[in-house]
């Protein structure tokens, strides 16, 4: 299974890349909204994990195009410092959870297996 990931933080976005390449995932990371989308367009993601609070554009109007790409997609959305406001944009947006920093590595790959075991 192929994911994008999008972090502006590196060592959080090295972390998770690592952490899920362990699990047998294969995972792309960049650092903002812009080369998420373009990345998103240049190749066939399985899942998407977006900071809501990236450079350049954020993590929800990312989702937002990406959505336009492919509605079917699942995503993530995570940030350290999102309102209520940006969690629930997030899930207007498609996102079918919206974690909180810090969150466990574990509780991210939880979401990722519910999506595995649904689609099978």
């Amino acid at each position: 299974m192929k994911i994008l990931l999008a972090e502006d933080e590196k060592n959080l976005g090295m972390t998770l890349k690592k952490s899920l390449e362990e699990d047998g995932y294969v995972v792309d990371l960049v650092t903002d909204g812009v080369e998420a989308v373009s990345h998103f367009m240049d190749n066939t993601y399985d899942f998407v994990l977006l900071d809501i609070r990236m450079p350049k554009l954020d993590g929800i109007s990312a989702l937002k195009l990406i959505k336009k790409i492919n509605p079917n997609v699942p995503a993530v959305t995570f940030s350290g410092n999102a309102g209520s406001t940006e969690m629930l944009d997030s899930i207007k947006a498609g996102a079918h959870v919206v974690l909180s920093k810090p969150f466990g590595i574990a509780q991210l790959k939880e979401e990722i297996k519910k999506y595995i075991s649904s689609k099978w």
